[in-house]
């Protein structure tokens, strides 16, 4: 089988997912807030019970969406930063979000797109949860860049971290 090319505005959306990321894990607000059109959202939704990324997808008497959060991209950059204050000065465990671009199904219509990529995050190199983000993107005209209009998370811990606090 040959391998085909990536048409340029599906790289292009999968390059802005790589940017969204690269800034998420570097704490650059400036850098991330410029990926996102100026009135966008995020919504982050957790499931339950943890699984390992191998389990089964199969609700059961225990499955439950436990956490459902909505920011505009104003509240999300407060928060992240935040977080950074918090942090300053403190040991903690290296956090880091990577998506899976080799499996990120992008569509394209024009100026507008959609994304589905599938991410996880690890503490200091140990799974910590996975999922999916779907994002939605949108351009003024075919030179400007793909901008984030909104990005929905859904995500699972994985076994091992279900006391742990933070969402």
């Amino acid at each position: 089988m040959t391998a085909t090319k990536e048409p340029a505005s599906a790289a292009g959306v999968k390059s802005t997912i790589e940017a969204f990321f690269d800034a998420i894990n570097a704490e650059d607000t400036k850098a991330l807030q410029a990926r996102f059109h100026p009135k966008a959202g995020l919504t982050i939704i957790r499931q339950d019970p943890p699984l390992p990324p191998d389990g089964s997808r199969t609700p059961t008497p225990d499955s439950r969406i436990s956490a459902v959060n909505t920011f505009s991209i104003e509240q999300f950059i407060a928060l992240i930063e935040e977080g950074q204050k918090q942090r300053k000065g403190k040991p903690g465990p290296k956090l880091h979000e990577a998506p899976a671009l080799s499996e990120t199904q992008v569509t394209v219509d024009a100026l507008f797109a959609t994304a589905v990529s599938p991410f996880t995050v690890t503490f200091d190199g140990v799974l910590h949860h996975y999922g999916q983000m779907i994002f939605n993107f949108w351009k003024e005209s075919e030179k400007t860049d793909w901008r984030i209009q909104s990005v929905t998370q859904n995500y699972r811990r994985t076994p091992g971290w279900e006391t742990e606090s933070t969402q």
